[in-house]
């Protein structure tokens, strides 16, 4: 599957586009090491990825710890980078389900490779807007807008990408680099 992802930093009062390769990502940590050049004057780097079936938003800022959402956790499980940006998301919810006593729950199955079980083990996520809705709230999107773009039918993830874009102020370093 092909895929668009760029990362987009402020530099003074303009946002700066910087198409991204994430080719060879499997952790959502490689995604953030592979926009670490990016240069912002605030630290805050936002990373829109694309494919036929989802968008996700990946949000830098310093030595925090990344901020993830996507608008169908089931389609990204069908392509690596997809995979990537939601691993932790994976055993954030496998590890809910454990403390929360309901070990044998629907939820995600952890990727052989964390778990140390058979490589054949599948992972499951839900069809549905997973990760922090919330995480351009301050940037003027609340998360019941994103959840409600990532809902709407018909709204193809390049439009919803373009729309986060217009409405975040840098549709133009988009168009720039898409």
């Amino acid at each position: 599957m092909s895929y668009f992802a760029a990362a987009f930093a402020r530099s003074g009062d303009e946002w700066v586009a910087s198409e991204t390769d994430l080719d060879d990502v499997e952790t959502v940590e490689d995604v953030v090491d592979a926009v670490r050049d990016v240069e912002s004057d605030d630290e805050i780097v936002l990373v829109l990825v694309e494919e036929e079936n989802w968008f996700g938003v990946v949000r830098v800022e310093g030595d925090e710890e990344p901020r993830v959402y996507v608008s169908d956790g089931a389609e990204t499980l069908r392509s690596p980078v997809g995979e990537a940006l939601v691993s932790e998301l994976v055993e954030e919810h496998r590890l809910a389900a454990v403390v929360a006593g309901d070990v044998g729950a629907e939820l995600p199955v952890v990727p052989a490779t964390d778990l140390d079980e058979d490589e054949d083990e599948p992972v499951e996520l839900p069809a549905e807007p997973i990760g922090e809705a919330g995480l351009l709230n301050d940037l003027g999107i609340r998360a019941e807008d994103l959840n409600r773009l990532a809902k709407a039918i018909g709204t193809s993830p390049a439009a919803a990408v373009t729309f986060l874009a217009e409405r975040l102020g840098f549709a133009e370093a988009l168009e720039a680099v898409h």
